[in-house]
């Protein structure tokens, strides 16, 4: 853990940066010298009140003032503290998640704490010695996607395929028609469309059916789904240029908006897309969904069991030309307000896990 630099020059620049807290605009300079000088408890403290205080729509003072007093009063009624292991999620939306709801966070697993979080930023994530530890030592203890170990393209299909009874993957050597080629691991954002029948397969690369997912003046929809256990509090309705159909949301989005599930989907897509989750050993996550036009099937395409925080980060530490990628202000409250319920519901309710 760092510890507070002893030069009084680096005092003073402290404090200055803690007179700035309360300001309206984000320092990044304030927040990397925080980082670098100060014990992590304070600056978890710090983000606390920060992450809170931009959720604020109407930013008179009044109400800013009125928001860092129901932030103080949500850390003192809720004294819980998440264990992430054997990674933290500082860039995660469960980290602005715990945030949000004033819940301490730790990486020690030696630590009191009150639910256990797997938090591994890869593909493949076997068991974890300390986890399983932990999971013995108390057997009641419900760890969130302990057995989420393989989020490769792959075996997502198998997955899927076993639950929906249909499959998106294709075989590129016998298929005719257009096809995706992209990466089995996650998160690469590197889908191409190919011409099939080929000649050879690639090591390391899956080929799927092209789904006609666009929906009006060339835009395709991808439906963005976090899963809480049981619950799925909302569905994000993501739109890109349908040239940019595989791109990264900060360089393409074109706009986001929030849907109820039951809107988007059926209740058999509903009870599908859970036992999915279930069979996946994804306790917490976000899936990547499609819906072909022509069909009208669903297709899951992606699963990620460390989503980040891009939904639901500050959009005024973003520039103006960038903050069209995200929920606007009212959105992005309501979509807080409906992750942090899930969460206490499906995660820290035992009742009902």
């Amino acid at each position: 853990m760092s510890q507070i630099h002893k030069s009084q020059g680096k005092y003073v620049k402290i404090v200055f940066a803690l007179l700035r807290l309360f300001g309206f605009k984000s320092i990044p300079a304030i927040a990397k010298l925080l980082q670098t000088y100060i014990p992590f408890p304070l600056l978890h403290l710090y983000r606390t009140y920060k992450y809170n205080l931009s959720t604020v729509i109407d930013r008179q003072l009044s109400n800013l003032f009125r928001n860092q007093v129901v932030t103080t009063k949500k850390l003192i009624a809720n004294r819980k503290t998440i264990l992430f292991y054997p990674e933290f999620p500082t860039s995660g939306a469960i980290y602005y998640i715990c945030l949000f709801l004033g819940y301490n966070v730790t990486n020690n697993p030696e630590a009191a704490f009150d639910l256990c979080i797997k938090w591994k930023d890869a593909t493949f994530s076997p068991k974890d010695y300390v986890l399983f530890r932990l999971s013995v030592q108390n057997p009641i203890l419900s760890i969130v996607n302990i057995n989420c170990e393989n989020i490769s393209k792959t075996y997502v299909d198998r997955v899927f395929h076993t639950v929906f009874g249909y499959s998106v993957t294709v075989d590129p050597l016998t298929y005719t028609g257009q096809c995706v080629m992209k990466s089995d691991l996650n998160g690469q954002h590197d889908g191409k469309i190919i011409a099939c029948p080929i000649d050879t397969v690639e090591p390391g690369i899956v080929y799927n059916k092209l789904i006609d997912n666009e929906v009006e003046d060339g835009k395709v929809l991808l439906l963005r789904v976090p899963v809480f256990k049981y619950i799925i509090p909302f569905v994000y309705l993501k739109y890109f240029p349908v040239e940019h159909r595989f791109g990264r949301s900060f360089a393409h989005l074109i706009s986001v908006r929030l849907a109820e599930a039951q809107d988007i989907f059926s209740e058999v897509e509903i009870s599908k897309i859970l036992c999915f989750c279930q069979k996946l050993g994804l306790d917490y996550g976000e899936l990547d969904i499609l819906r072909d036009r022509r069909d009208r099937r669903l297709y899951i395409v992606d699963a990620n069991n460390t989503p980040s925080a891009t939904m639901i980060y500050n959009p005024l530490d973003l520039p103006l030309d960038k903050q069209k990628c995200f929920l606007s202000p009212s959105d992005r409250l309501i979509a807080l307000q409906k992750l942090a319920q899930a969460f206490k519901t499906a995660l820290l309710n035992p009742s009902k896990s």
